[in-house]
């Protein structure tokens, strides 16, 4: 069966590079031929001291979140290397014990290691030590209803993390939930986190989990046959669902199908990899029109995949269900792009109320790095 394609749009434009000088009026307030901003906000400069007294003004708080609980998982593939004491390295560190109730790995290997080679995985869970990446969604049925989600890592030193995730009920005063993310333990990373609410409030994480191994020089290896673990696959991108109303931080459907919930895999190794996933959801019931939105509940995956002759945008989409499942993920969808040898990334989706679904997509030249960026 044909797949049905989906109505996109994309924003078009150039990078045009420009000198700008701060003129000596922008010392007080902003001059008559200087654009107000957005909402009029105040343009300028400012003392250090009213920029502090401006966050009491307007009410503004902060939370440490993080650091509030004690989080362990066992990792796929350890590494021992210590860094520390610089920069508050500390190597991997036993877990203590984990006050977030999460499943840390000790009473044995997670469902997805279990096909490991040995001497993987790790003979123990290790605490996270650090966090990075963060991203933060509203539940659209209750502001109150926060989650957040980080780089979760066991071994800064090695760049080794899975994902996890912090989540409040009173408008980020409290969070009482967090762990890692489970479902996907058996893969050495997982990365790039991104997170969207359906209409029925579920919760849906984006994830880019990916396998490697270190060599005696501490060098991570790419190899297709002498992965970690055979049982996963080299490298995908990947969901889990947070159902509306779970509680505790193992309440999350990481399956469809019978399987991790896989929207795309490969499993050719270095030279084929899937990166910068984004996820959007269409909540939008109807059109401006009135009529029906026929993409209403629709998720959107995009991501980027690097195969020796640039990266290519695509789209996946399913259909999210009130349970939390979902429908099945169509098949890769290429997105438009401007150079068949250029590199694509950086894809981030928007919906608007007619349910025309935006993305950026910056396009550059392979090996030239930043120079010659153009914004699809």
């Amino acid at each position: 069966m044909r797949a049905k394609r989906h109505p996109f749009a994309l924003v078009i434009g150039i990078v045009i590079p420009a000198t700008l000088a701060l003129a000596p009026s922008f010392a007080g307030s902003a001059s008559a031929g200087v654009d107000p901003g957005i909402g009029n906000v105040p343009q300028g400069t400012q003392s250090d001291q009213a920029y502090r007294n401006s966050f009491a003004a307007n009410g503004v708080t902060n939370v440490f979140v993080t650091s509030q609980q004690v989080s362990c998982y066992r990792p796929e593939v350890p590494f021992l290397v210590n860094n520390g004491p610089n920069d508050g390295y500390t190597g991997e560190v036993p877990c203590p014990g984990a006050t977030t109730n999460e499943d840390t790995g000790a009473a044995g290997p997670y469902s997805t290691q279990t096909g490991s080679q040995p001497p993987y995985p790790a003979a123990e869970p290790k605490l996270v030590t650090d966090r990075s990446e963060s991203d933060i969604r509203v539940d659209p049925l209750d502001p109150n209803h926060l989650i957040g989600s980080s780089k979760w890592f066991a071994s800064p030193e090695g760049y080794n993390h899975l994902l996890g995730f912090y989540e409040s009920f009173d408008g980020g005063k409290t969070w009482p939930t967090m762990g890692h993310v489970p479902g996907y333990e058996g893969f050495t990373d997982n990365t790039d986190p991104v997170g969207a609410f359906d209409a029925f409030g579920n919760y849906y994480q984006a994830l880019l989990p990916y396998q490697f191994f270190y060599d005696s020089t501490g060098h991570k290896k790419y190899e297709a046959g002498n992965e970690p673990n055979r049982t996963v696959p080299n490298e995908a991108v990947a969901v889990a669902v947070r159902p509306q109303g779970a509680s505790g931080p193992n309440g999350w459907i990481t399956t469809h199908d019978g399987h991790p919930d896989y929207v795309f895999t490969t499993n050719a190794g270095f030279g084929q990899e899937p990166d910068k996933e984004w996820i959007a959801i269409d909540r939008n019931p109807s059109r401006p029109d009135g009529s029906p939105n026929s993409n209403y509940n629709r998720i959107y995956m995009m991501y980027v995949n690097f195969n020796g002759n640039g990266s290519k945008p695509y789209v996946q989409t399913a259909v999210a269900l009130k349970d939390g499942t979902h429908t099945d993920w169509t098949p890769p969808v290429e997105l438009p792009r401007q150079s068949s040898t250029n590199n694509n990334t950086y894809l981030l989706p928007h919906i608007d109320p007619a349910g025309v679904v935006y993305t950026s997509v910056i396009n550059y030249v392979s090996g030239q790095s930043g120079c010659c960026v153009d914004v699809l």
